[in-house]
């Protein structure tokens, strides 16, 4: 199967760390490629760049998700997730839905380690938004900003080890899940310190969209997820210019 993984920020040298995570953990029979939008943040670390984020990743699926079997969306607010699968032809899967699905599986409850402390009411709400307040021990934020985990990979271990611990010790978390992309290719060098279950979140979504592939199954379009309707939409950016030829394309599919 053919992955099509988008890494929501723009900054390449993660997209590349983030590719490489991927191909690590995909089966011999699957074929990933990472992009960033065209445009948006170098990072995303706030309510603001998650937005913006959002519809710079929403053009990426209109223009480029039919030529794969699935699709990741690799932020941990997994921003325009929902809007993603009414747009996209295929599986789509978001990083934090998908790490705490498969910490249910290994743990009771969960913590969410991530970056810098004003993500931290971002990410709860990520966690209710899944149903998952009643199993997310905690989430705990460090003092790393996104890129700093890029530029000190050794020094952001030893901060994610310390705050995992905490989780482990005064949240009864069980399992952790990784709360930014960029901390992937630390999973397991954590998880050989704590003793206990680290997630991945882009691990986890390459490992759970082999599965709905090799399953036979797909995104289902009776309510929540339902293809947009054909609607007029006012201005020339070039999000815009996606939508249409996505509606153009499903109202041919009709005919």
């Amino acid at each position: 199967m053919k992955i099509l993984l988008i890494n929501p920020n723009t900054t390449e040298a993660m997209t590349r760390d983030i590719e490489a995570q991927a191909r690590r953990y995909a089966g011999p029979g699957s074929e990933v490629e990472a992009i960033s939008p065209r445009w948006g943040p170098a990072s995303i670390e706030g309510h603001l760049e998650d937005e913006l984020a959002a519809v710079a990743t929403l053009e990426a699926v209109a223009e480029r998700s039919g030529d794969y079997d699935a699709v990741v969306i690799a932020c941990y607010g997994d921003p325009g997730l929902y809007a993603a699968r009414e747009v996209s032809p295929v599986p789509v899967v978001g990083i934090a839905e998908a790490s705490m699905l498969m910490a249910c599986m290994v743990a009771h409850r969960f913590s969410v380690v991530t970056v810098l402390p004003r993500i931290r009411p971002l990410i709860e709400d990520v966690v209710a938004r899944y149903g998952m307040t009643g199993r997310c021990a905690s989430v705990r934020a460090t003092s790393l900003a996104v890129l700093d985990i890029e530029n000190d990979p050794d020094a952001a271990e030893r901060e994610i080890t310390a705050e995992a611990a905490r989780a482990i010790a005064d949240d009864g978390a069980e399992a952790i899940c990784l709360g930014c992309a960029g901390m992937g290719p630390l999973d397991r060098r954590v998880q050989e310190t704590l003793g206990v279950p680290v997630i991945d979140g882009v691990a986890a979504a390459v490992k759970l969209l082999e599965a709905l592939h090799g399953y036979g199954l797909s995104t289902s379009r009776v309510a929540a997820f339902k293809q947009p309707e054909p609607k007029e939409l006012t201005g020339e950016a070039d999000v815009l210019r996606a939508f249409r030829a996505v509606s153009a394309s499903q109202r041919l599919s009709r005919v």
